[in-house]
């Protein structure tokens, strides 16, 4: 299977935008990868494949085999537990990696009807050609397709502001995500609203609730550290506030499904952006 990840040329989307994705087999042997838990969004594209995702307290996976839609388009986020994705056919994938709250900029519509929808695309981006992904997916250079969807995004683009309480939200994580002040109870004391107020700006904007938020912040941030190799396990587990090494394994392993040596030994790193652990029949 090939993967490229293409990053944002515009300026102006550099901002809402992490980077594209893109996924390429030709034949129907069996490939599974799995990725975790962040707080990006990410909306994938695909054509001609049936997309059957199954999402529980227990089980987080999506089976891709042959369909015959032309198109399916949905999205994935928000996950508290691995992605697993289990790839049973030829697949042509376009993902586009939205950061927290960038979605907004381009829908008002509510996260809770847009991670139902199997036709995301065609609900968000108006366009009047009828055949735009028909012409994207025709290009078979990835580099070319990201910069159509760039051009798509900028036509879309309906709200370039973020509230202002959001914005000191993200600073207040940013400069506090490695000690105890980063907290629900701090953070709205820190923006001086409401528990309730503080719940309603996360799920409107973010489509997460500000604990979850703050706990896959952690994660990632233990993540990176690992993948990294910048301290021992111990030192990890204390300057990210745990309070005992059982507490940090206990914790990554929700996150991950491996405790934190388990996984650093399966883990790969893709273009420096994309962490999964992808095995290849």
């Amino acid at each position: 299977m090939k993967f490229v990840i293409v990053k944002p040329k515009h300026e102006i989307l550099k901002k809402y935008v992490q980077y594209f994705l893109f996924f390429r087999k030709a034949d129907n042997n069996t490939i599974k990868y799995t990725t975790f838990p962040n707080n990006n969004l990410c909306l994938a594209i695909y054509k001609q494949n049936e997309i059957n995702y199954i999402n529980n307290p227990g089980r987080n996976n999506c089976i891709i085999t042959n369909g015959s839609k032309s198109f399916v388009s949905r999205f994935y986020g928000f996950h508290k537990i691995p992605f697993q994705v289990d790839i049973n056919s030829f697949l042509d994938q376009m993902c586009i990696v939205f950061y927290p709250s960038a979605l907004r900029a381009f829908t008002s519509e509510m996260y809770e009807d847009l991670m139902k929808s199997d036709c995301i695309f065609d609900e968000i981006f108006s366009t009047k050609n009828r055949f735009l992904l028909e012409e994207i997916f025709g290009c078979k250079d990835f580099t070319k397709r990201a910069e159509q969807l760039e051009n798509l995004l900028l036509k879309n683009l309906k709200n370039d502001s973020i509230p202002s309480k959001l914005k000191e939200a993200f600073s207040f994580i940013e400069n506090n995500k490695n000690t105890e002040i980063l907290s629900v109870e701090n953070l709205s004391k820190n923006l001086e609203i409401s528990d309730t107020t503080l719940f309603r700006l996360f799920k409107n904007h973010l489509g997460q609730n500000p604990k979850s938020y703050l706990k896959t912040i952690r994660f990632r941030n233990v993540l990176t550290e690992i993948i990294d190799h910048r301290n021992s396990f111990t030192e990890i587990a204390y300057q990210n506030q745990y309070y005992d090494q059982a507490h940090f394994i206990n914790d990554f392993k929700k996150f991950s499904g491996f405790s934190p040596k388990g996984l650093s030994k399966h883990i790969s790193v893709q273009q420096n952006d994309l962490a999964w652990i992808y095995n290849e029949s």
